[in-house]
């Protein structure tokens, strides 16, 4: 398709609205399983062709279509994770979040992002009972306004709670106590929840907590047009970026792994030292007990 308003006329992924709703599911999942192939996990002729050379040794690889896939991996990552968090499924969000410790891995400066990731798959593996992981895994999302796929992260909502505290110390005025201060920071979730029911009965709409963005449709148009010119997911070979040459279309390649290996084996240790466990005391007592 060469403009906007047209139908794609290959891997269409609206069928025609004479087949029945499996016939529509299962086309739908096809077009997507193609699109994975070609493009994710490259199992098809499409895969990456950096390695090639023209005869005088020249690199005739498509780097236009191994930057774009570069970026395109991580991104279904990210999609994937703002689902899980999104859906309130934390099983497969830890699951995620193993993928995502091989990326923060592999780019410099996201050290810290990639230990968050090592401990928070350490602790559902290794350090945590199975409750205590089940716990730990669903126990990182809610649904404080309810409603399909309005999941956020449990820290998330703890600032905004922290917010309303602020805002109620602030209503104090000269009034403030340390014993009025911790009256107010109990009942902070109460309130909150006192005020979107009262929102909600009287129609009032709430004032959205995300950030405001100027309007995107005309630079996302500009980037449409560009795109259709340069067909980056076509593969021509000898294309390159002048700033990206000989770039691969895997985001890892770049993960060295046996510095990666000496990594966790380092932190493992540290995580281990660290790790509260319990006493040889503790350990006893907790046995006498469990035998009474």
């Amino acid at each position: 398709m060469d403009k906007t308003d047209e139908s794609p006329k290959e891997n269409d992924p609206c069928p025609s609205k004479d087949i029945t709703d499996d016939e529509k599911k299962a086309h739908i999942l096809a077009v997507l399983d193609k699109f994975l192939d070609i493009y994710i996990f490259q199992t098809t002729a499409h895969s990456d062709d950096e390695d090639m050379l023209a005869d005088d040794g020249d690199d005739i690889s498509d780097g236009i279509f191994n930057y774009s896939i570069n970026l395109l991996k991580p991104f279904m990552v990210l999609l994937d994770c703002k689902d899980s968090v999104a859906s309130g499924n934390g099983e497969h969000l830890a699951l995620v979040q193993k993928q995502m410790l091989l990326y923060f891995s592999s780019v410099s400066g996201y050290n810290s992002y990639a230990i968050e990731m090592l401990i928070s798959t350490i602790q559902n593996a290794v350090l945590l009972s199975p409750a205590e992981a089940h716990q730990c895994k669903w126990a990182a999302l809610a649904n404080w306004k309810g409603g399909r796929n309005k999941n956020i992260e449990i820290d998330l909502l703890q600032e905004n709670r922290n917010k309303d505290i602020k805002g109620l110390i602030q209503l104090m005025g000269s009034n403030k106590t340390e014993q009025a201060i911790e009256r107010a920071s109990r009942a902070a979730g109460g309130v909150r929840k006192i005020v979107d029911v009262f929102e909600d009965q009287a129609s009032i709409k709430t004032k959205s907590s995300a950030h405001s963005h100027k309007s995107s449709t005309e630079d996302e148009n500009k980037i449409l047009a560009d795109l259709r010119k340069v067909k980056p997911f076509s593969q021509t070979p000898g294309r390159s970026h002048k700033s990206f040459v000989g770039i691969s279309s895997d985001p890892l390649e770049n993960l060295d792994e046996e510095k990666f290996c000496e990594w966790l084996q380092r932190h493992q240790k540290n995580i281990a030292v660290h790790f509260p466990t319990q006493s040889l005391n503790d350990s006893g007592s907790d046995d006498e007990v469990n035998d009474y």
